[in-house]
C-alpha cells in the first residue's frame, strides 16, 4: 500500500515505528485517510503523533477482531440503516411457551429455592457498572447510591451482603467443604473505575476477600462521523470514542480468562444482573433452583410488562428459514415487528399486561454451554446503530454515533436448540431500578409509566419485604400513596430484611417462629440484621434489631409503640440544593423521632425478653 500518497501521514512516515505503519495500513484500507489529514510535518505535534497510535492500540485490543473488524461492522450497519432496513427483517414473533411461572412463597417455591441453594456454591456474579450518576442528580458511581434510607446502605454493600449470606449458606450445607468464595466480577468504564475501586477499597470490600472481586476495564470505541464510517476527530491526533454498551462484559470474560478459569474451578452458573435494582437477588436462589431442575442453557428473569412500555421484552422469533430462537426484542421494535409480521401489534391481554414478558436484564447461564459459545465467538455481540441524520439523504450525521451492543443479546448467539426459558415474577419483585432524575421520573409517573427513579426504588425494597412477610402470614399494613417532588409513590412500611438475617423465601419462613402474630403498622420502619430468630411483634413505630458478628438472638416477644420515624418532603431550598444529593433525587428525607434499638454485638446465643432483658443461653 502506498502511504506516501495519503496527505499528512506520508511528511511523517519516516518517524513511524514498524507497528505504527502497520496501523496505518490498517486504517487507510479501512477508508480512514482523511484522518490523517489535519498532520502537522515531522517535528510537530510528535508527542501527540504517538498517543495518537496508542489510542488506536488501545482500541484495536479492545473490539473482537480489532479495530479493522469494528469499521467494517459499522459501515455494514450504516449501510442497512440508510436504506431504513429492518435489523429484524425474515424474524417473525410469537409469544413464549419456554417460561415458569413459581408462585412466591409457594411450595414449588421453596423447592426451586432448595435447589438453588443446592448450587449456588458453583455460581459465578458478573455486573456491568459502566455508568455514572450524573444523570441522576447524583455526582458519584452508581454503586454508592444508597438504596433506601432506614439504614442508608449502598447498592454494592447490598450486593456484597448477598454473596455473603449466599457463602454461609453454602459452608452449612457442607461443613466438610472449604470455604465458599463466591466470585464476583464488576465491568467498570473510565469513568467508573477509579470510583468503584475506591468505594470497595475504603470499606473493605464490604466483607468480601479483595481476591474474590474483580474489576475489568471497558475501553469505549471510536465514534463514527458519516455513513461512510469515517472516524470522528476531537482534534489531528485524538479520535473522539463513546460508549459500546453492556454487551462488552462477554468480550472481557472472554478476553481476562476468568470464563474459562471458572470452569476448571468447577464453578457451572454465572449470574449477569445490573447496577441499581437490589431486588434481583431477593429471588436468586428460585431462579437458580428453576436453572438447575430444568436444565436451562439460558434462564431470563422476566415479569409482567404492559404493552407499549419501554422495557425489553422476551419473545420467541422464528426465521424464514424455519429455525427459532427465545431472545430478547427491545420496546421499541416489537411494535413495529408484530405489524409487520400480520399481527396487531403490542396489546394487552386479559390480565391487563402484554403477553409478551418484561425482560428485567437478570440472566443466568450455565457455564459449560456459555464458555463454549464464548469461545467461538470470542465475545463478538450483535450490534446496532442508532444515528441521527441531518436530512433525508441519510448521509450526514447530526452528532457522531458509534455502534452499541447489549449484554442480553447473547441469548442470539445461542444455536437453535438451546434449551432457553424465562422465569416471571409478580412485578413486586420485577425491575426497579434507578436511573432516572426526579425531575424525569416525575414526569413519567404524571404519565402512569413506572418513574425509575430513586423513590420508586427505595419504595420497591419495602413493598416486596412486606409482600414477603405477608405471603407467610404477618399482617402489615398496606401501601399509602405519597406525593414527594418525584410525583406520587405508594410507600407502605418501611421493612429492610438484611440478607445475612433471610437472603430468600425459604430463609425468613425459618426465621420468624410465631409469623401469624407479628403484626406491622402503616408508617413503621423495621430493620433486621444477623442471626435473629423472632416471634410474636407488634410494631407500631420504629425498630432496629441487630446481631452482631457470632451472635444468635431469640426474640419470642415483643411490643413496640414509639413516634418512630417519618418520610418528609423536602422544602424548596432543601430540594434546591441545601441538602444532600442523595436526599434531592428522591425528594424526601428520614426523620427520626423514635426508635427502638435492640443491637447486640458480644458473640453469643442470646434471649431477649418482653421485658427488654437480654440474657445469655447456655
Amino acid at each position: 500500500m502506498d502511504l506516501q500518497s495519503v496527505p499528512g501521514l506520508a511528511e511523517n512516515l519516516e518517524q513511524l515505528t514498524a507497528e505504527q505503519v502497520a496501523m496505518a495500513e490498517l486504517l487507510v484500507s479501512a477508508g480512514q485517510r482523511e484522518v490523517f489529514s489535519a498532520w502537522e510535518p515531522a517535528g510537530t505535534h510528535d508527542a501527540e503523533k504517538q498517543t495518537f497510535f496508542e489510542q488506536i492500540g488501545t482500541l484495536d485490543r479492545n473490539y473482537p477482531g480489532g479495530i479493522g473488524c469494528y469499521l467494517q461492522n459499522a459501515r455494514s450497519l450504516l449501510q442497512e440503516a440508510a436504506k431504513g432496513e429492518n435489523p429484524l427483517e425474515g424474524w417473525s414473533p410469537s409469544v413464549p411457551k419456554d417460561g415458569f411461572q413459581p408462585e412466591v412463597g409457594s411450595q414449588a417455591y421453596m423447592e426451586y429455592e432448595k435447589l438453588g441453594r443446592q448450587e449456588v456454591q458453583n455460581c459465578c456474579f458478573v455486573i456491568p457498572a459502566g455508568g455514572l450518576g450524573e444523570r441522576l442528580g447524583f455526582s458519584g458511581v452508581k454503586f454508592a447510591l444508597p438504596v433506601e434510607l432506614v439504614t442508608g446502605s449502598c447498592v454494592l454493600e447490598v450486593y456484597c451482603a448477598y454473596l455473603q449470606a449466599f457463602q454461609r449458606l453454602a459452608e452449612e450445607d457442607d461443613p466438610s467443604a472449604q470455604r465458599c468464595q463466591l466470585p464476583l466480577v464488576i465491568m467498570a468504564s473510565g469513568d467508573t473505575e477509579a470510583g468503584i475501586k475506591a468505594l470497595l477499597k475504603s470499606n473493605k470490600y464490604y466483607g468480601l476477600e479483595p481476591g474474590q472481586v474483580t474489576v475489568l476495564l471497558q475501553e469505549k470505541v471510536g465514534a463514527l462521523a458519516n455513513s461512510n464510517a469515517l472516524l470522528s476527530m476531537e482534534g489531528p491526533y485524538k479520535v473522539a470514542t463513546k460508549p459500546h454498551g453492556h454487551g462488552d462484559v462477554h468480550f472481557l470474560l472472554h478476553k481476562s480468562g476468568l470464563a474459562r478459569r471458572w470452569q476448571t474451578e468447577g464453578k457451572k452458573w454465572i449470574l449477569f444482573f445490573q447496577d441499581t435494582n437490589t431486588l434481583y437477588l431477593t429471588t436468586f436462589l428460585c431462579s437458580l433452583g428453576v436453572s438447575a431442575k430444568h436444565c436451562l442453557l439460558a434462564n431470563v428473569v422476566t415479569m409482567p410488562r404492559k404493552a407499549k412500555e419501554a422495557v425489553g421484552s422476551i419473545a420467541r422469533l422464528t426465521h424464514t428459514d424455519g429455525h427459532s430462537i427465545v431472545a430478547n426484542v427491545e420496546y421499541n421494535q416489537l411494535e413495529p415487528l408484530l405489524r409487520a409480521t400480520g399481527h396487531d401489534g403490542d396489546v394487552n391481554g386479559p390480565d391487563g399486561f402484554s403477553p409478551y414478558p418484561g425482560n428485567t436484564n437478570e440472566l443466568i447461564f450455565a457455564l459449560p454451554e456459555y464458555l463454549s459459545e464464548l469461545e467461538t465467538n470470542g465475545g463478538q455481540m450483535p450490534e446496532f446503530i442508532n444515528p441521527k441524520y441531518t436530512d433525508q439523504t441519510r448521509s450526514m450525521f447530526k452528532s457522531p454515533t458509534r455502534l452499541e451492543c447489549m449484554m442480553q443479546d447473547f441469548l442470539r448467539l445461542l444455536k437453535a436448540d438451546a434449551k432457553v426459558g424465562f422465569t416471571r415474577y409478580p412485578l413486586t419483585f420485577g425491575y426497579f431500578p434507578c436511573k432516572n432524575d426526579i425531575a424525569t421520573a416525575a414526569r413519567l409517573a404524571s404519565q402512569g409509566t413506572p418513574p425509575h427513579g430513586a423513590a420508586s426504588a427505595e419504595a420497591a425494597v419495602y413493598d416486596a419485604n412486606c409482600t414477603m412477610l405477608r405471603i407467610l402470614g404477618a399482617s402489615v399494613a398496606d401501601p399509602e400513596e405519597r406525593h414527594w417532588k418525584g410525583g406520587p409513590q405508594l410507600m407502605g412500611p418501611a421493612v429492610v430484611l438484611w440478607p445475612d438475617f433471610a437472603p430468600s423465601m425459604f430463609g425468613l419462613r425459618k426465621r420468624l417462629t410465631a409469623v401469624s402474630k407479628l403484626s406491622i403498622a402503616a408508617r413503621s420502619s423495621l430493620e433486621i440484621r444477623g442471626d435473629v430468630y423472632l416471634g410474636e411483634l407488634t410494631l407500631d413505630g420504629a425498630l432496629r434489631i441487630v446481631a452482631g458478628p457470632g451472635v444468635t438472638l431469640h426474640i419470642p416477644k415483643l411490643n413496640v409503640h414509639n413516634k418512630g420515624q417519618d418520610f418528609v418532603g423536602l422544602t424548596d431550598d432543601e430540594q434546591a440544593g441545601a441538602a444532600t444529593e442523595d436526599l434531592c433525587i428522591r425528594g424526601y428525607k428520614l426523620v427520626t423521632q423514635d426508635l427502638e434499638r435492640i443491637e447486640v454485638t458480644e458473640a453469643g446465643c442470646y434471649t431477649y425478653s418482653e421485658d427488654r432483658t437480654l440474657s445469655k443461653r447456655e
